[in-house]
């Protein structure tokens, strides 16, 4: 009798044991589902992986990447890993019109040969964007809107309206005001940045906005979520559709097929559609 109470007491333990360790392998299996949808919006939505590193901002364009982190310390993607720039910039911008950036006291330098060059003229840009054909664009504290025509730094073209982020295409430049309203600017060309001077107000409220260099627009709203213009063949005729995301993002730039989103934490993603 003894013998059967210490049998049927260790079989006891044992499928305790048995019991826990199961229970342990669907916790892990759990997260591990869940992390996968946090960087997944779902089935037929982004797919998405996490990349190594900390930024606040970033920008991709002409096949390349930039960001900037929390220290202002500038990056840069190169075969896979982010390489240091020398140099302090709060935001940075890659285009067709070149690698720009500003610093924590407002002033425009451009990358020119692994050196960030001081731009005269403008000295009180906040926010700037290289995504025009040849001239680059931005606001400055006060949300006036600026433009460099044909990319000289003494022709900086002052534009009407005012906008805290404004970002350009290949034809036509979006911004969204300090109340989150959408505007756009059509008829911009390598010769006019300034483009119509008309804005069109565009429906739905954005806390930022960016084009591509192909002209697709995507932007994030102050809750966090991602949205992009339906049929971006034409993004202006066309409303917005909000992209499946579990993360709540404040920034996200496209080029060439990835869309790069940074989360709220400063978490770096880089996704597929």
């Amino acid at each position: 009798m003894r013998l059967e109470n210490g049998w049927k007491k260790n079989s006891e333990e044992v499928w305790v044991l048995s019991s826990v360790f199961v229970i342990i392998i669907i916790i892990i299996a759990i997260a591990s589902i869940y992390l996968q949808i946090c960087y997944k919006g779902g089935v037929g939505s982004l797919n998405c992986r996490r990349v190594s590193g900390s930024l606040k901002q970033i920008d991709a364009g002409n096949g390349q990447v930039f960001g900037v982190n929390s220290a202002n310390k500038i990056y840069t993607l190169y075969s896979g890993t982010w390489t240091q720039l020398s140099g302090s910039l709060k935001h940075v911008s890659v285009g067709p019109a070149g690698v720009w950036g500003v610093d924590a006291n407002n002033y425009i330098h451009r990358l020119n040969h692994g050196d960030w060059v001081p731009v005269n003229g403008e000295s009180e840009i906040n926010q700037v964007d290289a995504g025009g054909m040849i001239s680059p664009a931005g606001v400055n504290m006060n949300d006036y809107i600026y433009c460099l025509q044909g990319g000289q730094a003494s022709s900086w073209t002052s534009l009407p309206g005012r906008l805290k982020y404004y970002s350009c295409g290949p034809n036509s430049c979006w911004g969204v005001s300090s109340g989150n309203q959408i505007y756009i600017m059509k008829g911009v060309t390598s010769n006019t940045c300034a483009g119509s001077l008309n804005w069109e107000n565009v429906s739905g409220a954005l806390s930022m906005i960016e084009v591509s260099t192909d002209g697709k627009v995507y932007g994030v709203n102050s809750s966090g979520d991602i949205f992009a213009r339906n049929h971006f063949n034409q993004p202006y005729r066309t409303g917005w559709r909000q992209v499946p995301f579990r993360q709540k993002v404040k920034h996200v730039s496209y080029d060439l097929g990835h869309l790069w989103v940074i989360g709220t934490d400063n978490s770096i993603m880089d996704c597929t559609e």
